[in-house]
């Protein structure tokens, strides 16, 4: 089921809270997630992103995301099936979790507990209709992978895929919304952006912005940490990278 608002870790909110009052959007007006843990951080709006990202040629997407995961720790960084995997967890219901191909293709799936859009941890037809007309080589890298504890279950015949509140993927330049995902959002009366709250788990991107070895290296160290300065510097190392 969705995450109750009640049982976010509020600890982590927080944290996530004072690390977003520091990116480059952080003049932008706060929007509440819950009763239980209210934001007090500024959100980019979801079209803003979404034509951020569009705009951001993949290599630099790929850049700046590989950038944030390596800094989170080796565990956000896999080679899959032949693609590499990168993710964004801080632990307070809500990740966003990216799929890179060897022909540049990019599958990109966010999560938001508390969005309208997030299926039930046992509703796979319509979890299933989310992937519908994302090529099957990138639906392949997210079906019936064991290793995966983020799942939805058909229950009939044991078969699973990788949940998520929305579902993106890129054809090596140009950046599409699921179709099945757009279809489920028109049926239910839903912006696909606005209310999968797309935009929440990108904030440590900063697309359309300049990403900064501070802002990044704020996601796993307090300024105040003595180690502080050589996260900076090996963030500043990752994004001299070219992919």
């Amino acid at each position: 089921m969705p995450t109750d608002p009640s049982q976010l870790d509020c600890d982590s909110l927080q944290r996530a809270q004072a690390i977003a009052a520091t990116m480059p959007f952080a003049d932008v007006e706060p929007v509440e997630l819950g009763p239980s843990c209210t934001t007090s951080y500024s959100w980019v709006m979801a079209d803003e992103t979404w034509e951020a990202l569009r705009g951001t040629p993949p290599s630099e997407v790929r850049r700046r995301v590989a950038a944030v995961s390596e800094t989170l720790g080796p565990r956000f960084v896999k080679e899959a099936r032949g693609a590499w995997r990168y993710e964004f967890n801080q632990g307070i219901g809500q990740w966003a979790v990216w799929y890179f191909t060897p022909d540049r293709q990019v599958l990109l799936l966010t999560y938001e507990g508390l969005a309208d859009t997030t299926p039930s941890s046992d509703d796979y037809p319509t979890m299933e209709m989310f992937y519908r007309d994302v090529p099957d080589d990138l639906v392949a890298l997210v079906r019936n992978d064991d290793e995966l504890c983020t799942t939805v279950i058909n229950k009939e015949s044991g078969e699973t895929l990788h949940w998520a509140s929305s579902v993106f993927w890129c054809d090596g330049s140009t950046w599409w919304i699921s179709e099945g995902f757009l279809d489920f959002c028109e049926e239910e009366g839903y912006d696909p952006l606005v209310n999968s709250c797309f935009q929440d788990p990108l904030f440590p991107y900063a697309f359309g912005r300049e990403l900064t070895a501070e802002s990044v290296a704020r996601l796993s160290a307090n300024e105040d940490d003595e180690w502080f300065g050589d996260v900076v510097a090996e963030v500043r190392e990752r994004l001299q990278r070219q992919y």
